[in-house]
This record gives structure tokens, sequence and C-alpha cells, in this order.
């Protein structure tokens, strides 16, 4: 047996590695943290109920920057990166990722102002959050 002979399944656990810890950003959800994707001109899940003084974490894991943008102004998370350093899709970059924490009960829609849902290829492109005390 070589010295090298460990090698491939050395390789291929990395790879797995890699792949677990850049495909949800680094996110874990909580009882006070909710976690949303955004890929393919997605938000996953679209629609999510929290309570009051819940955060929400998004994560880029798209191949292009987004947005996560209030309706009404309350939030704007700027340009999030798409992950890097693999292509596309995921890397051992993850994307950008932005957090909120919702303290006001209430419905919170939202989108992405990069690939606005007014554009009727990306009209699916929407979010909402439902607070509850």
């Amino acid at each position: 047996m070589t010295r090298y002979a460990f090698l491939p399944a050395f390789l291929l656990l990395a790879v797995a590695c890699m792949d677990s810890t850049s495909s949800n950003g680094g996110c874990t959800a909580s009882a006070t943290l909710t976690c949303v994707t955004i890929q393919d001109f997605t938000f996953s899940p679209a629609s999510v109920t929290i309570k009051a003084g819940t955060a929400v974490m998004w994560t880029n894991n798209g191949p292009s920057s987004h947005t996560t943008t209030s309706d009404s102004g309350v939030w704007n998370s700027g340009a999030l990166s798409a992950p890097g350093g693999g292509g596309g899709y995921g890397g051992p970059t993850a994307g950008g990722s932005y957090e909120f924490t919702f303290s006001t009960p209430g419905t919170y829609g939202y989108h992405c102002t990069i690939h606005p849902p007014t554009v009727s290829q990306y009209a699916a492109f929407r979010g909402t959050i439902t607070v509850t005390k």
C-alpha cells in the first residue's frame, strides 16, 4: 500500500464537507432565527411566519447577486454576492447573507431590486414574512 492510498477518500470527504457548509451559508435555524435561501430567482421558503423578536437570515446560493428589500422600505440588504470559487452554484466561498430582526407584528412583503417582480420573467421573485406576537 502506498502512502497516498488514503488520498481519494480524503478528497471525497473534503468535498462533501465543503458542500454541506456552503449550501446554507452557515445559517442554522433556531427558535430565534429563520433561514431563507435565495436561488434561481426564488426565495425559499417564499412565505414564513415567525414570532416578534425573531431574525430572518437570507443567504444567496444562486449564480448572480440578489437583494432582499422590503416593499415598504423597512429593510434593504444591498447586493448579496453569489457563492464563489466553484462555478455558478456553490463553492468554497458562501454567498452573501443578510439578517434582520422583526420586532413589530405584521405582514412584510419583499423582493429583489436587481430582478424586480415588475419585470414579467421575475414576477414570482417575491417573499412574505408574517410576524405574530
